[in-house]
């Protein structure tokens, strides 16, 4: 348990950077662009974000899992390396060219400049090979949580320094795309130094993404719920609607993003937990979930209260109407990270991962049909009410569901 707690603190230092940074970004993008600009940079960055969770495949729990499993043996760690990366690279060259089309068409209702492809083609590299997971198995996350923390606060400053009105929109890509790239380059050299590499096997990359489909269908649908809101609003209400829905939505997401850390960090540990007792899993499962969702109902409540002068603090004005907005939007953060409990701890190491994803998946489908239906009238309260009609359906499906399952016989994962 001590490593779990060590490797939450240097997670959670990780999360500073990934989630509360860009807060810090937010007033001084959303003062200087403007909520048009705003708005542009947003679709781009949800663009990028949507994409790179096909190339990423789920595998920062189906490897990290794998690395569990491999217990120091660096044959299988050198060929598992060797496995994941060419099979990221594959869907990186179908994901980039779908990219291409969708942005040099002109689709949708959000333009944005064609020569952004270039710094979001590296956005969605940066994202889909992050080696996070590997270094979540060996449970030794000093070095990427420090360096991701140092890159972003670097990239946070670079931002207030150089961005100042919306001509400087590209900036805020350029800036964040650097950061992005490094890093992932560096933690994914220093992997490979101590693995090594095996031989590219087309069987073993089938075999790795054969094992990932089912976590990428739920991670990469958990993924695409941080960036759908401002893809599906860009696409059917324009860019002004981006600007006034997503900073609600940012706000909540980094409230969710709070308790990633601990979950992840838990996740080898319950892996062989589960291994070992089945019941005591279950047991510790069962009150990490109270003690999460009585912390949550309590946040949501002082956000209800607090709403006006977090959006004001925040944002500053001319962004009113993220303030009713986020009052029903909070109240996704209770069911959204017992959710994430439940698949985290529950299901995905006891080798269920298929329910968490098909639950996912119906949580995307929920939100893009009540967004087709609602958006266009409703604009950022449409999304609203998909998002919560979509949490609702998926917390009780997945509560349900960790009632009736039982533990399977766990994959084998190296070919």
């Amino acid at each position: 348990m001590s490593r779990v707690a060590t490797n939450t603190f240097w997670l959670m230092l990780a999360q500073i950077g990934g989630l509360f940074i860009p807060l810090i970004e937010l007033p001084v993008l959303a003062r200087a662009l403007g909520q048009l600009g705003y708005g542009q940079v947003l679709y781009a960055l949800g663009i990028a974000l949507t994409a790179s969770v096909f190339v990423e495949f789920g595998f920062n729990f189906s490897a990290a899992r794998s690395v569990v499993k491999a217990e120091g043996d660096r044959k299988k760690l050198a060929q598992l390396v060797t496995n994941v990366l060419f099979a990221k690279l594959l869907l990186s060259l179908v994901v980039g060219a779908i990219v291409a089309i969708l942005i040099l068409s002109g689709t949708g209702a959000t333009s944005i400049p064609h020569h952004w492809f270039i710094w979001i083609s590296l956005f969605i590299l940066a994202f889909g090979f992050t080696p996070l997971w590997y270094y979540v198995g060996i449970e030794r996350l000093i070095l990427p949580a420090l360096l991701d923390l140092g890159l972003r606060s670097t990239g946070l400053l670079f931002t207030i320094l150089l961005v100042s009105s919306p001509q400087h929109a590209q900036r805020v890509l350029t800036i964040q795309a650097t950061v992005g790239i490094i890093n992932t380059l560096l933690p994914t050299l220093l992997m490979i130094r101590t693995t090594g590499l095996g031989r590219v096997s087309l069987q073993g990359t089938i075999g790795v993404l054969r094992e990932s489909w089912e976590l990428f269908l739920y991670k990469g649908a958990q993924s695409i719920m941080g960036s759908i809101a401002s893809t599906l609003l860009g696409l059917l209400g324009g860019a002004r609607a981006v600007g006034a829905f997503v900073p609600a939505e940012k706000l909540v997401r980094a409230a969710s993003g709070l308790a990633s850390p601990v979950l992840n960090a838990a996740f080898p540990h319950l892996v062989k937990l589960q291994s070992d007792s089945a019941h005591a899993a279950k047991k510790v499962v069962s009150l990490a979930l109270m003690a999460l969702l009585a912390a949550t109902v309590i946040f949501a409540l002082l956000t209800v209260w607090l709403a006006p002068w977090v959006v004001n603090i925040v944002f500053g004005p001319g962004y009113q109407d993220a303030i009713e907005l986020l009052r029903i939007l909070v109240w996704i953060v209770p069911l959204r990270i017992c959710s994430m409990a439940l698949a985290i701890l529950w299901f995905i190491p006891i080798g269920k991962e298929r329910v968490a994803s098909r639950v996912m998946m119906v949580n995307i489908a929920i939100i893009c049909l009540l967004a087709f239906l609602l958006v266009p009238n409703l604009g950022g309260l449409g999304m609203t009410i998909a998002f919560l009609a979509a949490e609702i359906t998926m917390f009780s499906l997945l509560l349900f569901f960790s009632t009736e399952n039982n533990p399977g016989p766990q994959p084998e994962h190296f070919q």
